[in-house]
């Protein structure tokens, strides 16, 4: 009579209490399914009004490996009520960018979106803007001296202010107004047209402008 097998427990009693160490294989792990798309990643950016900007939107996007060809942008959407404080568009000189230029009278928040393409593949996501208006600096003639101007700056920035003649196009000088603060500045004109902006990166954001008139000229020394 043949002898019937022992149960499977038994045996591996037996060769614990042999002293034969058992090995055992851990199964591979099931490998993820490759990419199937770009991921378009959403961003956040810090601007001003006024400014015109070019953003490099597809710097944390990613691209998927099933398909040839580098990462573009193929489409921007702006709805119609953003339409009336923002514009944008793939950027003409860079198409790696999208370009956007921004109302004088934007603040607070605003959104769009985009497309990121690769191969045949496509991927949508929105781009917030955080738009900050600059108030424009207070200029007016010096009370109490003569042949000045007092400008002062309500912004958490530095402006640049300069001043002169808009009929003849002749700049008198240039000054920087610090942030909260109040500068005097000397003239020669009784009549001065300024203009006050910030310089943010490549982006001139018009800060104001205006006209002092009436200065009354410094007297002159006997």
């Amino acid at each position: 009579m043949l002898a019937r097998p022992r149960a499977l427990s038994a045996v591996l009693a037996g060769l614990a209490g042999a002293g034969l160490a058992l090995s055992t294989v851990a199964a591979a792990p099931a490998e993820a399914d490759p990419q199937q798309r770009p991921i378009a990643n959403s961003d956040v950016f810090s601007v001003y009004a006024s400014g015109e900007y070019s953003l490099d939107v597809l710097a944390n996007d990613e691209v998927t490996f099933l398909s040839s060809g580098d990462l573009t942008l193929c489409g921007v959407d702006v709805d119609e009520a953003t339409q009336r404080v923002l514009y944008a568009e793939i950027d003409r000189d860079d198409p790696t960018k999208i370009f956007i230029e921004t109302n004088r009278n934007a603040d607070g928040v605003v959104a769009f979106t985009y497309d990121a393409c690769q191969g045949g593949s496509r991927d949508t996501t929105t781009v917030a803007l955080d738009i900050t208006k600059l108030q424009s600096p207070r200029v007016v003639k010096h009370k109490k001296r003569r042949g000045r101007i007092a400008a002062a700056n309500r912004n958490d920035v530095d402006l640049m202010i300069v001043w002169g003649s808009n009929r003849t196009n002749v700049v008198d000088g240039s000054r920087v107004i610090p942030a909260d603060a109040r500068i005097r500045i000397k003239v020669k004109r009784k009549r001065v047209f300024w203009t006050a902006f910030l310089l943010d990166g490549e982006s001139v954001i018009l800060a104001g402008d205006g006209t002092v008139d009436k200065i009354k000229k410094k007297k002159r020394k006997k």
